[in-house]
């Protein structure tokens, strides 16, 4: 840690030390100091910050700092000491070429040695454990004390000072800590020499008692001359040092993305309980910061601190929430109080299985608030403080990219965005500020690439988002208009037991939209877009449905007048212009080239049934437009039983309006041994041959009239294989 990143306000201190050490006079012995502080109490950060200072003022001093976890053993523990020792002073210039020479071959002739001895016996044993090699080196470069004192009268000489710091002694196994004292009370006690120790006092005390089998304080008392206990910091000093990092890392935060109650939610009862060491912090805002930086535009900040400290202090937990998101996402809000029961046992069921009682929680209480306020669908199951968290807000969730949003869940885990997630820039560039051009360009390429769907939603949660940036009138003007000319060539599978039909996506934006717009405009803009040739008579028939259930057209209930969007003049326009545009669609061929291009009939036939019956005639004369009537007749479903299956369904009633099917059979038997039938598309091709297995009643376990797509599938692909042109 830098002087800069003090997070418990010892830089003074280390400062001072830093000066001390320095200007403590040439002396004929070495100098031990020790720092004496538990594990994470900032051990490491200041004496990180006392040598960054050494270094800044005395430029001449050499710097010496010695990490004893890299080596194997005792032994590699003293002898990688000199190497090392002997390599930071080859660095100096060739002025220390001597001097590397010594202390290279008294690391030699140390590594020799097959047993490293105790302190108080090192020299005295030298002669009687030394093997044949180390006798070998003793003849030719002398004994060991003899080239210690080489080293000791070049230090004198030269007047050369080195500083050394050895931290984290006590996480060392017991003869390793024997051997770091040894190294420096016996070995390495040069003169000019000063060594900084970084350990816990009471941990390294019960090693040298164990190994020593005598009193581990006396013997620490012989080593260390200057003795600092490190106090322990207070929580608030700990909790000062996080909120600093947090700072650092989200920088200048827009107030409308920082959630102040719910971030004091989450550190009041969960988080706070975590952090309690300088090392808790640095872990904790590390993990953060990295997670921020990927993913900062695309999830809440506060909701990725709570689930960072999750994956820091919880990991086993942690790594089980990606396989509950079904049971965690949404709200818990049910239809009838047995279905909201049965929905609070499941979320019970799965908090138990995050948060067991096994102990592999460290902090079972926390862990649960946490998740509580993260996921408001467990607040009841977990127990949370009255008044903690919040409630799920479906569209406010989702444009917060909060993560009990089941749209929003996969991106905090991946460190990527979901599949059908969309980057917040490109969602945010398409509604409120890129050109026309551009925007039905980058909804069109969304579409393709399967996210129309999400893009609906995020349109949704936008116009009803009550903050600084709100969509404009000419904004909402510009978004219908684009989705409205695109709309008929959107393909989407809505036929899932759960899913929200595609078509009301789509309405829903409308409305939010329309009621975005000044109402002096707004009619004028709906009629210029029942004009617009580039909208399909099929969107305006959806549109003109909507509009005349509002104003209590066709219908039996009671408009609301909150909710209408046009008036009941207005939407007789809207009819007359439908009516013209439904029949130009259908004397111009269009409808018939386009995917169930004929969905606007029985708004028409409702209108206006003489001109409907007048034009029906003309939709069955080619066999291509009697495919669109089939399409238009057939109905599509989703069944579950055991297993969830798509249903293809003949509305033989809505058929028979334009032909008796016994005389539209025989034509779409001849029909599908054509080139035009494999010209068609996959839908069309699947309507007609759930057409044929209706009227042939020749399914082997569909209901009466209901064709499961597998037996589509199965048919079609027979039909392919005996028609002549597929050959």
């Amino acid at each position: 840690m830098k002087s800069e990143d003090d997070m418990l306000n010892r830089r003074t201190f280390a400062e001072m030390l830093a000066q001390v050490l320095i200007k403590d006079p040439i002396s004929s012995y070495s100098f031990v100091l020790g720092l004496y502080g538990k594990w994470g109490s900032g051990k490491t950060s200041l004496l990180n910050m006392v040598f960054e200072n050494i270094e800044k003022i005395d430029n001449k001093t050499i710097v010496f700092r010695f990490n004893p976890w890299l080596c194997s053993d005792p032994k590699q523990l003293i002898v990688q000491f000199f190497k090392q020792m002997g390599t930071i002073l080859k660095m100096q210039g060739s002025n220390f070429d001597k001097l590397c020479r010594l202390i290279d071959g008294y690391a030699e002739l140390i590594e020799a040695v097959n047993i490293i001895p105790y302190v108080g016996s090192a020299m005295a044993a030298v002669g009687k454990l030394l093997s044949k090699k180390a006798r070998k080196h003793n003849e030719e470069r002398g004994d060991l004390q003899n080239i210690k004192n080489q080293i000791a009268n070049k230090l004198r000489e030269e007047n050369i000072k080195i500083i050394v710091s050895i931290d984290d002694i006590d996480r060392l196994s017991n003869e390793e800590i024997i051997a770091a004292f040894q190294l420096v009370k016996s070995l390495g006690d040069f003169p000019n020499t000063v060594y900084v120790l970084a350990f816990d006092y009471e941990v390294v005390v019960k090693a040298l008692e164990e190994i020593q089998h005598g009193d581990g304080k006396e013997y620490l008392e012989k080593v260390i001359q200057v003795p600092f206990e490190i106090p322990a910091p207070i929580m608030t000093d700990f909790h000062n040092a996080l909120f600093s990092k947090l700072n650092a890392i989200l920088g200048d935060i827009p107030d409308e993305k920082w959630d102040t109650a719910i971030w004091s939610n989450l550190f009041q009862f969960g988080i706070k309980e975590y952090v309690q060491s300088i090392r808790d912090v640095i872990r904790y805002s590390n993990v953060f910061s990295l997670k921020y930086k990927l993913l900062q535009d695309e999830t809440d900040p506060v909701d990725l601190l709570g689930l960072t400290c999750l994956q820091v202090f919880e990991p086993m937990l942690y790594s089980k929430l990606p396989y509950y998101k079904e049971n965690l996402c949404g709200n818990n809000l049910r239809y009838s109080y047995e279905s909201q029961k049965q929905d609070e046992e499941k979320v019970k069921q799965t908090i138990e299985m995050l948060v067991p009682g096994d102990g592999t929680i460290s902090n079972v209480d926390a862990a649960k608030n946490i998740l509580g306020i993260l996921f408001p669908r467990t607040r009841v199951v977990v127990n949370s403080f009255y008044g903690i968290g919040r409630h799920y807000v479906d569209k406010s969730f989702i444009i917060n990219n909060n993560i009990a949003a089941l749209e929003c869940f996969d991106r905090y885990f991946s460190l990527r965005l979901e599949d059908a997630a969309i980057p917040t820039s490109i969602v945010e560039n398409l509604i409120y500020h890129c050109k026309e051009e551009e925007l039905k360009e980058g909804v069109l390429k969304l579409y393709k690439e399967g996210k129309i769907e999400r893009l609906l939603d995020e349109i949704q949660a936008h116009a009803v988002k009550k903050s600084n940036s709100t969509i404009t009138s000419e904004r909402a003007i510009l978004l219908i208009r684009c989705l409205s000319q695109q709309w008929s060539s959107f393909k989407v599978d809505d036929t899932g037991m759960f899913s929200v039909p595609f078509a009301w996506r789509y309405l829903n934006c409308v409305d939010l939209l329309l009621d975005v717009i000044n109402p002096d405009v707004r009619f004028l803009f709906i009629e210029s877009i029942f004009e617009d040739e580039e909208v399909d008579a099929s969107t305006l028939a959806l549109l003109l449905r909507d509009f005349e259930t509002k104003c209590g057209r066709f219908t039996e209930r009671t408009p609301s007048e909150s909710k209408q969007i046009c008036s009941r003049e207005e939407v007789e326009k809207l009819e007359n212009i439908f009516k013209r545009r439904a029949l130009e669609a259908i004397e111009s061929g269009s409808a018939l080239r386009k995917e169930r291009g004929l969905n606007f009939l029985s708004l028409l036939q409702q209108l206006d049934p003489e001109l409907f019956e007048s034009k029906k005639k003309l939709l069955i004369t080619q066999d291509i437009s009697l495919v669109k009537i089939i399409s238009y007749s057939i109905e599509h479903g989703t069944q579950a039983s055991f297993t969830v299956r798509r249903i293809w369904e003949l509305n033989k009633k809505r058929f028979e309006e334009f032909i008796d099917i016994e005389e539209a059979y025989p034509r779409i038997k001849d029909f599908v041994l054509t080139k035009q039938f494999l010209e068609l598309q996959a839908s069309d091709q699947m309507d007609v041959v759930a057409f044929l297995l209706s009227v042939e009643n020749k399914t082997e376990d569909s209901a009466e009239n209901e064709i499961y797509e597998e037996e589509i599938k199965k048919e079609l692909s027979k039909l392919i294989e005996d028609n002549p042109w597929s050959k």
